[in-house]
């Protein structure tokens, strides 16, 4: 299943709370009384997310404009052979020498190039700027006011997550498989993962109601996730789509 880690940021936040064993009963016998929780997101991280997803609208802007283009320049780049040695690349140097793309062609993707590099350097700036949650006594704080019943619903739901993604890894394999294999002009916007599932003939009818089953599952589990995890952390991303199991492609 092609959802089955979308958590991203949230769950890579929700497993420090594993990671400190019994985090739960260690807070559960402090008396004091809880603290108002720590606010994570600062005031300008909200406008920080806007501008990196005005610079991802950019970039999709510029490969849909030269689509053709760059599916030649895929093509080429399927040809080179397993054993290629990429260890010094030059992406100009490469298309420049390819006999697949007419002169104007290449002049027109390296243009594109230079404008995208420009983009993900914009990219890796604004990305910076976030909070690091790897080394950060904010995350770190609110972690310790955390409510310990709401650590241990956290630590419950995940676990009932994991079992789930895990009873039918095979059958969610062959999924994400077919899904991988879609072309590429295929209508990702409108993607309904139970209507996707019921359309692959190599699963049986009971197969797909256990899938779909699960996923509406996952789904319900996901959502309450990311509500726990906005008590403890804040606003981290759940409503930018990065932890909703919604059927659209994601960070």
């Amino acid at each position: 299943m092609k959802k089955k880690t979308i958590l991203s940021f949230a769950l890579a936040l929700a497993l420090t709370v594993t990671s400190i064993g019994t985090a739960t009963s260690a807070f559960a016998a402090t008396s004091a009384p809880m603290e108002p929780v720590t606010k994570i997101a600062t005031e300008n991280e909200d406008a920080i997310w806007e501008q990196i997803e005005a610079v991802e609208e950019k970039s999709d802007a510029i490969f849909q404009r030269n689509a053709a283009l760059w599916e030649k320049l895929d093509e080429v780049y399927n040809t080179l052979p397993d054993d290629y040695d990429f260890t010094n690349f030059d992406e100009a140097a490469f298309i420049r020498g390819t006999n697949a793309l007419t002169e104007a062609e290449k002049e027109t993707i390296l243009a594109d190039i230079k404008e995208l590099n420009k983009l993900d350097a914009q990219m890796e700036a604004l990305y910076e700027k976030l909070p690091d949650c790897d080394n950060m006594p904010l995350y770190e704080k609110a972690l310790e006011k955390a409510d310990p019943k709401v650590l241990d619903e956290i630590d419950t739901l995940e676990q009932e997550y994991d079992r789930l993604c895990e009873k039918n890894a095979d059958l969610w394999d062959k999924v994400d498989e077919a899904y991988f294999n879609l072309p590429d002009d295929y209508d990702f916007d409108n993607y309904d993962e139970a209507a996707f599932i019921r359309s692959l003939s190599f699963l049986s009818d009971a197969e797909k109601d256990t899938l779909i089953a699960d996923y509406n599952r996952l789904v319900e589990l996901d959502n309450q996730l990311c509500k726990l995890y906005d008590t403890i952390w804040g606003n981290i991303g759940c409503e930018s789509g990065n932890c909703t199991l919604d059927g659209k492609e994601v960070i």
